[in-house]
This record gives structure tokens, sequence and C-alpha cells, in this order.
């Protein structure tokens, strides 16, 4: 029996952003899977609360690539992503992202 453990609270925070990009620019689950080579029913399993599955970094790269947007708002809020350093505090929360 496999024991689902939950997401960590940054790890929603950038799934939840990625959801509400992707539905903003009419992205489907099926199109996203497309875009980032895995099946939909893998988004299904990173979107869902039930399931531990998230996106790697490598697909946050690409979704961003792919519609345009700084991949540092994706784990940053806009004031801190404009902070003297960014960087640093980028780096810090893609550790917490990667729990």
């Amino acid at each position: 029996m496999m024991i689902n453990q939950k997401k960590t609270e940054m790890q929603d925070i950038v799934i939840q952003k990625i959801k509400a990009l992707r539905l903003k620019h009419g992205i489907s689950q099926s199109s996203l899977g497309v875009i980032l080579n895995i099946s939909n029913g893998q988004i299904g399993n990173i979107e869902s609360p039930k399931y531990q599955h998230k996106y790697t970094l490598r697909q946050i790269y690409m979704f961003c690539k792919h519609i345009g947007y700084p991949l540092e708002r994706i784990f940053l809020s806009e004031e801190e992503s404009t902070c003297q350093d960014v960087c640093e505090l980028l780096i810090k929360r893609l550790i917490e992202y990667e729990g």
C-alpha cells in the first residue's frame, strides 16, 4: 500500500501559480502534457492535492519559456522579484521547493 505524502506549502504555491497561468493562457492539461513531454494524467496528479507529485525544475522552466513568463515570478512575489538580492532569494525558494 502506497502512502501519499502531502506537498509542501511552497510546492503547492508553485503548482497553483502554474495552474492559474495554464488556465489564463487557455492551455489544457493535455496540451501542457505535450509541452512538457509528460502525460495529461501526470499533470492531473501534479495539480491534485491528493498526490505528492510536483513539476521538475526543468518542466517549470519549459512552461515559463513557452508562455514567456519570468521564471523567478513562479517562485517569488512581485515585490521579492525586484529586490536587490533576487538571485539569493530565488535560490532559497528553489531549495525550499525541492523539499
